[in-house]
């Protein structure tokens, strides 16, 4: 595999940001509404698994928006942290909505 030397756009990396969040708190959500449970009741607990994705992806727009600059700066002075190996396909500008196809 190729490895390339990266750096997202400030969106690019709010979304991934925000995907990795939403990813994480809904994985972890089910521990999350067992204590939420124990001290608060089933319908709190069920509350706590509803809203686990959308909490994830508020996170991440704002932890990803705060971050920003910091994750800048350690790709610019960083090849390790700013180097990403795996496959990589462009996007025509024309069809920048249509899903990518797997060859």
């Amino acid at each position: 595999m190729s490895r390339y030397l990266v750096q997202l756009s400030f969106v690019s990396f709010v979304k991934f940001n925000s995907l990795a969040f939403c990813c994480a708190n809904t994985l972890f959500s089910p521990v999350n509404a067992f204590f939420t449970f124990q001290s608060s009741g089933i319908g709190k607990a069920l509350l706590v698994l509803l809203l686990a994705p959308f909490a994830g992806l508020l996170l991440g727009i704002i932890f990803g928006a705060l971050a920003f600059p910091l994750y800048k700066v350690l790709t610019t002075h960083s090849q390790f942290l700013a180097s990403l190996t795996g496959r990589f396909q462009e996007i025509p500008s024309s069809s920048a909505d249509e899903p990518a196809k797997d060859d």
